[in-house]
């Protein structure tokens, strides 16, 4: 802070001093032939006017942040140059006192006095705007005024509104007079600087003393003050040089103050700042280090021109700037903490998960055994009569060896309706539906335990379709209870299976080796919801059951 106050100290006492010597240089009373001299003075002033001026132009584009600002203020400077060289041409070039181009370059004067202030209100608009802010387009109206007011100056030869000459126009310099238009001019300029300094004061928002916020306004108050003064009392001063200065002086006060943003101070603020930052030339040596800075080796300075380099708690980033780059670390401690943390539950996490997995498989191959457990039982009550005569027949082959050969084929052909009746069942529980192909496994394998029994079978089926799991084993159910119904005087079984729209149909042909009466078959009940017929021929038996696919009643 120490070295920026003594930088602007500085600059100021430099900007007084050339003042100081361009000020006499007007007032040296050269003789009337000494016109060299003469001439020699006021260029002299003129480049020190001058070269003050774009010195701080020059440093407005080091200074200011906003881009559209510092064009403005630029322009602003660029301005009080045209002023400041229409003035010198004026008085140290034409030597003709009446010469029409003498009063244009008067009238010229009024250029930079109109527009400045114009310039001042766009400057207020763009403070605290982003870069790529665009101007409305309702504020280029104020353009229509401005150059309304120009044009009426460069007119004024024919309507004399804006300076009178009552005397003759060729004594213009010496002898006029001031129109009401002259008047609008001055309130346009007055007025413009004012909303500037009030605009300029209400936008602040820099802390601070509000003196020195001030100043921008006493400024213009000063400046009102002289032109009134200078009016009134004709004062003999260069008025272009002095209104200058005001400009200068109102504008500087403004990025002195903090009201126009500007970069003074940055590098204070750099070096205070806790966050740890370093910017490095080209060549990766340190020129600047904030406050928060830690020491940096120049390998890891090199490593963050390629990449981010990580530092375990610690994230080196890097970014290009002007002539280096701008190297900064980043705190991330705090996320491997919680990142710890999230391994942490996502590992107890995981092990709950796999708790709850064994869980469910447990309770699954437990709910699959008890579902087991109960098709078995199922299937065990309802062939339970099977089973039951499969166990006296074993009794009485192991009672009667003469009859054990007939026994067990006996035994084979229940055992095969037991396997095929719970393979059904198994499939119905596992399918909503039965390939009719498995019935016709299940009536050729127990037709083919028949053959065992010495009873020749027959079995045709040549359609294919899909029935119920109730139709399928209730019509292999009736079937069964036919046969055991017969089992003892069976000679031949022929089966034919056949679709007849939504019901199958099977078609028994038995022969027996005694007479057959339909009352034989007075222990065999519909099984579910087959429905049958029967026609009895002596020693031949035709039965014909229906059943509907779904395992309704037909």
């Amino acid at each position: 802070m120490l070295v920026r106050n003594k930088t602007t100290l500085k600059a100021i006492l430099l900007s007084v001093i050339a003042l100081l010597i361009a000020y006499p240089m007007r007032l040296i009373p050269f003789a009337p032939h000494q016109t060299l001299l003469t001439s020699l003075a006021m260029m002299t002033r003129y480049l020190i006017h001058i070269s003050l001026l774009i010195a701080w132009c020059g440093s407005l584009r080091h200074r200011l942040l906003n881009t559209q600002v510092r064009h403005l203020v630029t322009a602003v400077g660029g301005l009080l140059a045209f002023w400041l060289t229409a003035r010198t041409i004026k008085y140290e070039f034409i030597a003709d006192i009446t010469h029409p181009l003498l009063r244009y370059l008067w009238y010229s004067y009024y250029i930079p006095m109109i527009f400045v202030p114009l310039l001042g209100v766009f400057v207020v608009y763009f403070i605290g705007k982003p870069e790529n802010q665009r101007m409305p387009k309702a504020m280029y109206v104020l353009w229509i005024p401005a150059v309304f007011l120009i044009g009426t100056i460069f007119t004024n030869d024919w309507h004399q509104t804006v300076f009178s000459f009552p005397n003759g126009i060729e004594k213009f310099d010496k002898d006029y007079g001031y129109g009401f238009m002259y008047y609008i001019v001055m309130a346009w300029m007055i007025l413009l600087s004012l909303y500037f300094v009030v605009m300029l004061l209400k936008k602040s928002r820099v802390p601070g003393s509000k003196t020195m916020q001030k100043l921008p306004l006493i400024i213009v108050l000063g400046a009102v003050a002289f032109w009134i003064a200078y009016s009134v009392f004709r004062l003999y001063v260069d008025l272009t040089a002095v209104d200058c200065l005001i400009i200068v002086c109102l504008l500087e006060s403004a990025i002195q103050c903090g009201m126009v943003p500007s970069n003074t101070n940055y590098r204070e603020l750099f070096e205070m700042t806790t966050l740890p930052m370093v910017i490095v030339d080209d060549d990766n040596q340190p020129r600047y280090a904030s406050g928060g800075a830690v020491p940096l080796s120049e390998e890891l300075l090199e490593q963050t021109s390629a990449s981010t380099v990580d530092l375990g708690d610690a994230i080196l980033h890097s970014a290009p700037i002007t002539f280096g780059r701008v190297v900064w670390q980043s705190d991330v401690s705090k996320l491997n903490m919680l990142k710890e943390q999230l391994d942490s539950i996502c590992e107890q996490l995981s092990e709950e998960n796999t708790l709850l997995q064994a869980e469910l498989d447990l309770k699954e191959r437990r709910a699959k055994a008890e579902e087991k457990n109960r098709l078995y039982d199922r299937i065990a009550f309802e062939v339970s009569p099977q089973l039951e005569r499969i166990d006296r027949l074993v009794t009485c082959a192991k009672a009667d060896s003469a009859q054990s050969k007939q026994a067990m084929a006996k035994v084979t052909v229940f055992g095969a309706y037991i396997k095929r009746r719970g393979n059904l069942m198994l499939l119905g529980e596992d399918h909503g539906s039965i390939p009719m192909r498995e019935l016709e496994f299940c009536l050729r394998e127990s037709a083919d335990n028949l053959e065992l029994c010495k009873v020749y079978t027959a079995l045709i089926c040549k359609q294919s379709g899909e029935l119920s799991p109730s139709a399928a084993i209730a019509l292999y159910d009736w079937y069964e209870a036919v046969i055991e119904a017969l089992f003892d005087t069976l000679s031949a079984v022929f089966v034919r299976l056949s679709f007849d729209g939504d019901y199958v149909k099977m078609r028994l042909q038995i022969g027996c080796t005694t007479p057959v009466f339909e009352a034989q078959l007075s222990g065999v009940t519909a099984a579910g919801a087959v429905t049958y017929t029967c026609q009895a021929q002596e020693t031949d038996l035709i039965i014909e059951a229906t059943v509907s696919r779904g395992g309704d009643m037909p």
